[in-house]
């Protein structure tokens, strides 16, 4: 059992419920879920998770880059990039934050999970 806490940014209920029961199964503690990048930040500054997957398709002002951008800004928080996008300019973008991983849905649970331990050994 682990004692980390998993913060889940996804635009769609469905998957983040998937994920969050996935991540459930295999040991993981979800703190919750947040569909966009205002709900994202107010949440994260309350609950304080161990570990963001962070979405990059984001409604709203922010997408999940620009969103892990100012979570970088404040916190020391590792962020796995979980999306339907594999582009080289999104990728580009992305590395600029300094995520802790990248993983494209869909995904099996071993990659999910590896890319966890991977992220959270910092």
């Amino acid at each position: 059992m682990s004692d980390e806490k998993i913060f889940i940014v996804e635009d769609n209920p469905v998957i983040a419920d998937l994920i969050s029961w996935r991540l459930t199964e295999m040991g993981y503690t979800v703190i919750g879920t947040a569909e966009d990048s205002t709900e994202a930040l107010a949440r994260i500054d309350k609950l304080m998770p161990t570990l963001i997957l962070m979405d990059i398709n984001l409604p709203g002002e922010m997408d999940g880059i620009e969103t892990a951008d100012e979570i970088n800004k404040k916190y020391k928080i590792p962020i796995v990039y979980i999306s339907s996008i594999l582009d080289t300019d999104v990728m580009e973008r992305a590395k600029k934050t300094k995520p802790r991983g990248y993983i494209v849905k869909p995904f099996t649970d071993n990659q999910l999970k590896a890319t966890i331990e991977m992220a959270l050994q910092g």
